[in-house]
């Protein structure tokens, strides 16, 4: 069976987010993709960090088009309806939204087999919630239910895999930080048939704990909650820290493991930001850079503060703004420079010194502000 075209909506927004992200970060490595299966039904499982910046990660990380389970509040009205589900998307009730939406969840989950039947893909976060802690919370029993009741209506057949994915920020809530987007050896729920079969519990018990293995492989997973801050820190000022993400992570996941061994942790201070001499010169560039970005960068400030309550939602809102806000305000910055002078290589010079600013004030940002 062929996979689904998607719409154009989400084939558009896949391109133009991807060319986002690669603006937004200063590093985002993608590992191992080929590890993604180009055919036949796939579940990604990934840990969740930072809202909906996850899955918009993930969605343009492979060349797979997920469907993606998304809290069903957003879909209170007709018009959001339509669009989130142009972007394929699948309305899911918390156990907040009540005992009696909670039963809702069945169509849901009906609407997840049924794609995952005609080899689509599903992404789904099975820790439940996000959280920005460097760690790995409890993995819940809805992926491994979907994907067993997938397979046992087909006898085992559909050959359906789950792919671990992790994602980790060095800081998720900065723009122009690094991010690192691994993809697992995928899980095949096949092997899982005799003992479904003889046991269901068993069974699920046992994917959740193979996939719990394959995802803490993917990252930073500090399970010392009481030391959390301490230790997370501790990682980031290691001594040679590597600038390769892929052995960054490697170096840390060690590091991790040597300190959960001491009795006490000690924190090195690292040189404070803006102090070296070098940022005292580039701050020059950065404040005549800055001119031509103040209307962009005040929308976000204005979007930030106006509706995210939650700072986990920081990212998403940041780069939403910047992928359907700036490009307004660029473009009416463009506008009125060309109203006043009518001299378009003036309006040319503004349009090229655009990108080559926004690299001096980002890298100022990231690497001399606190």
């Amino acid at each position: 069976m062929l996979l689904m075209k998607p719409p154009l909506l989400y084939r558009f927004l896949k391109w133009y987010v991807f060319i986002g992200l690669r603006l937004f970060y200063r590093k985002l490595t993608i590992r191992d993709v080929q590890n993604v299966p180009q055919k036949g039904p796939v579940i990604f499982a990934i840990n969740h960090q930072n809202a909906f910046m996850d899955a918009i990660v993930i969605a343009t990380a492979s060349s797979r088009n997920p469907w993606f389970l998304t809290r069903a509040s957003v879909f209170d009205s007709a018009k959001a309806r339509y669009w989130l589900r142009k972007l394929q998307m699948i309305p899911i009730y918390r156990f907040r939204d009540g005992h009696t939406n909670m039963k809702k969840n069945d169509e849901a989950l009906e609407t997840c087999k049924r794609l995952l039947t005609e080899n689509e893909t599903i992404l789904i976060f099975p820790e439940g919630n996000h959280d920005c802690k460097w760690a790995l919370r409890p993995l819940q029993k809805g992926i491994a239910r979907i994907g067993f009741d997938t397979e046992s209506a087909l006898n085992f057949a559909s050959g359906l895999k789950i792919v671990p994915v992790g994602l980790q920020y060095e800081n998720y809530k900065r723009s122009w930080s690094d991010l690192l987007v691994s993809f697992g050896k995928p899980i095949e729920l096949a092997g899982y048939q005799t003992l479904y079969e003889e046991n269901p519990a068993r069974a699920i018990n046992l994917l959740l704990l193979d996939l719990r293995i394959g995802m803490e492989s993917l990252i930073v997973d500090i399970q010392n909650t009481e030391n959390h801050d301490e230790l997370k820190q501790a990682i980031r000022n290691r001594p040679g820290r590597e600038s390769n993400l892929v052995t960054r992570l490697q170096n840390d996941q060690q590091f991790l493991r040597l300190l959960q061994e001491e009795i006490t942790i000690k924190v090195e201070k690292t040189e404070e930001r803006g102090s070296s001499k070098s940022c005292i010169i580039y701050s020059i560039l950065y404040y005549i850079s800055l001119t031509l970005h103040i209307g962009a960068l005040g929308l976000i400030n204005l979007i930030l503060k106006r509706f995210v309550k939650d700072h986990h939602w920081a990212a998403s809102m940041k780069i939403a703004t910047l992928l359907f806000g700036a490009p307004i305000v660029y473009f009416a910055q463009g506008l009125l420079l060309w109203s006043f002078t009518s001299f378009w290589p003036f309006v040319a010079a503004y349009l090229l010194l655009l990108p080559i600013t926004a690299l001096i004030v980002l890298h100022y940002r990231s690497a001399c502000l606190k």
